[in-house]
């Protein structure tokens, strides 16, 4: 069984006029978004995203349990945002990235990572650090071409350009990364608001210097304003360490910390009531091919 340690810290940037980054982190639901157009819809994008997920995921028997469960959340709030522009123009082009985690299998220590866009989760074990998610940016194409490096990808003038993010149109691809936790792991998701401000090795430092989850959160978010603070930083950073099953809460999903959501905005009800359709619907076409192919 393994269970999670949680942290959380935002911040509107030294230059921002307000943040349009939202968090979720819930039992077993550890979520970054990074809203962006104009008018405060960028704030409305990122909000319905991470609530559309904490809604889907408390309601369901035991959560979300499998990595297609995970993706047609994430399509389905999609799906709410891109609505909810339709019904209001005054939001028409909003959108969001999103990046985190889902504890899928507590006792067999599954986890699935998803995201869309260019935040980041990354995965801190036996003292090194890697990027688990793959940036859809332009800068991160010109890396993938070799005509550009990741230290010159984090000052290029077309940085902020992302190739792929929620609500811009009815339907997005979803990454998806089911792993296995190790005790120890440590996962950080942050918004583009850090990553832009500092190198993989000042995150590092960082880390090998924080004394908990919540430290590292804050020293990230005060790392990302030292450097610039050019954009709105959002962090959440989850540990995991393996208990015995009998020291672990009897729902199986033990949590030692968890922070309340952001506030959050949701979509009108009328779309509340399509889009839980839709996802029903998805997990129904599932398991009807499930069945299918085992009587076959």
């Amino acid at each position: 069984m393994i269970r999670a340690s949680v942290g959380a810290s935002t911040h509107v940037g030294r230059i921002r006029d307000g943040n349009e980054d939202s968090y979720v982190v819930i039992d077993g639901l550890y979520f970054v978004a990074d809203g962006m157009g104009g008018h405060s819809a960028g704030e409305v994008a990122s909000a319905i995203a991470v609530g559309t997920l904490s809604d889907l995921h408390t309601s369901a028997p035991g959560g979300l349990v499998t990595e297609d469960q995970v993706a047609d959340a994430v399509s389905t709030a999609n799906l709410a945002i891109f609505m909810e522009a339709i019904e209001d123009p005054s939001k028409a082009g909003m959108g969001t990235t999103l990046t985190g985690l889902v504890v899928t299998d507590p006792v067999a220590h599954k986890v699935v990572v998803a995201n869309v866009g260019d935040s980041r989760t990354y995965l801190w074990r036996h003292g090194e650090l890697r990027q688990v998610t793959k940036d859809h940016s332009h800068v991160q194409s010109l890396v993938d071409r070799g005509a550009i490096t990741r230290a010159e990808a984090r000052v290029h003038f077309q940085r902020n350009i992302v190739l792929r993010a929620m609500g811009i149109e009815s339907y997005v691809d979803v990454d998806t990364f089911p792993l296995d936790v190790e005790d120890g792991d440590r996962f950080i998701m942050c918004s583009d608001g850090l990553v832009d401000e500092a190198a993989d090795d000042e995150i590092e430092l960082e880390i090998r210097e924080a004394t908990d989850v919540q430290d590292l959160a804050d020293r990230l978010v005060d790392l990302a304003n030292r450097n610039g603070g050019r954009d709105n930083t959002t962090v959440v950073v989850v540990d995991f360490e393996t208990v015995d099953e009998t020291t672990a809460s009897p729902e199986g999903r033990d949590v030692v910390c968890t922070l309340p959501a952001t506030d959050v905005s949701r979509p009108s009800r009328w779309f509340a009531v399509g889009a839980w359709g839709m996802f029903a619907l998805s997990a129904a076409i599932t398991i009807a091919v499930v069945v299918s192919a085992s009587v076959s």
